[in-house]
């Protein structure tokens, strides 16, 4: 018999959060909470950003793999096949408004042209036009969306095994065709993003043990990362670096999935809410900043700082407001979830990094 939960806060998406008991929450050991666990991914990026180490990729693969998860639930819990246009827009609204105020602002103040894809964001990771320097995820993850209705019908027919080999095949397909004609798709990326939908549809819930031994494999892994090319963005790759990042990123999955049953605070929510606006306005800041003073140590302490203060102020002055409004437009009628035992945080907001500064 599963163990009891307590009910507690209502996530962004108005899914009730739940937590287990108190004795179990504490024996978490070294599994962060998943709010603080996606602001650390969102502080990794930025750190890709300021330094030689490369890695943002797989700090972008590990909120793939969570957007995986959470986007699935909000799909069962408050949408569903009758209501996909309501879930396609509940989507881009979720993603828009802070984006497009932050282009807007990156682009005037760094005189870029806006060009449509940065409007519509759909074909930004192609022509790499971007203002703000990281929104290529961004157009990743809109596709993914439009696609996750078709496949939570399609996984739900088949067996775990047929559905990865699947979706290794469509990432082989993906890579083929931006190497062959440049064209940038959800294909390529489409396994991290399966992993965490059935992490999610088929109740995948790793045990203490379990995260700290996948916690200590990923350790291990990252060793042998820094014995190789892909750290070091100085070392050109020898092979993609996403193919390295995904199988870099996979000891540590066990240990993600444990996270998502540790309780969420409000403090937490928080937390994991800021990894958006931090994403968003990071690139900006830095290279503001690179053009009006020396960027050593000093200059990157600022960046951190500024782009820090920055996504405090958009977080609570922008993105809460309107996406309370979001809700109330696109989910004021939508059912409460239909999975009331799972331990709930809001769903991970889309982050990524292309390349060094």
């Amino acid at each position: 018999m599963p163990p009891s939960r307590v009910a507690g806060l209502r996530n962004e998406d108005g899914v009730t959060m739940t937590a287990k008991p108190a004795s179990i929450v504490g024996a978490h050991g070294l599994v962060l909470p998943p709010g603080l666990f996606r602001l650390l991914l969102a502080a990794a990026v930025l750190l890709s950003h300021l330094s030689r180490f490369d890695v943002g990729r797989l700090a972008v693969l590990l909120f793939f793999y969570l957007s995986g998860y959470w986007v699935t639930r909000v799909w069962q819990a408050k949408f569903g096949p009758r209501a996909t246009l309501r879930f396609y827009a509940a989507r881009y609204l979720r993603i828009a408004p802070l984006y497009l105020l932050t282009l807007v602002i990156a682009a005037t103040l760094n005189g870029i042209r806006i060009a449509p894809e940065n409007i519509l964001l759909f074909g930004t990771a192609t022509t790499a036009h971007d203002p703000i320097g990281v929104s290529w995820s961004l157009d990743i993850e809109l596709q993914f969306y439009l696609l996750l209705p078709a496949l939570v019908l399609l996984l739900g027919r088949l067996n775990v095994a047929t559905a990865i080999v699947l979706a290794m095949a469509a990432a082989a397909a993906g890579i083929a065709l931006e190497d062959v004609v440049g064209l940038h798709t959800v294909l390529k990326f489409l396994p991290a993003f399966l992993l965490g939908l059935l992490t999610f549809t088929r109740g995948w819930r790793p045990g203490q043990l379990t995260a700290n031994l996948s916690l200590g494999a990923f350790l291990v892994m990252t060793a042998v990362t820094a014995f190789t090319p892909f750290l070091d963005k100085k070392n050109p790759d020898p092979f993609d670096q996403d193919i390295w990042s995904f199988f870099w990123m996979l000891p540590l999955l066990p240990y993600v999935a444990r996270s998502l049953e540790v309780r969420s605070t409000r403090l937490d929510r928080h937390a994991g809410n800021l990894s958006y606006p931090l994403y968003l306005v990071h690139v900006p800041v830095v290279n503001l900043l690179q053009t009006h003073m020396a960027f050593g140590g000093i200059g990157k302490l600022a960046a951190v700082a500024l782009s820090s203060l920055a996504a405090l102020l958009l977080y609570v002055a922008v993105d809460r407001p309107v996406d309370r409004w979001r809700v109330r437009l696109t989910e004021g009628g939508a059912p409460r979830s239909p999975e009331p035992g799972l331990a709930a945080t809001p769903e991970t907001h889309p982050v990524g990094e292309r390349s060094g500064p």
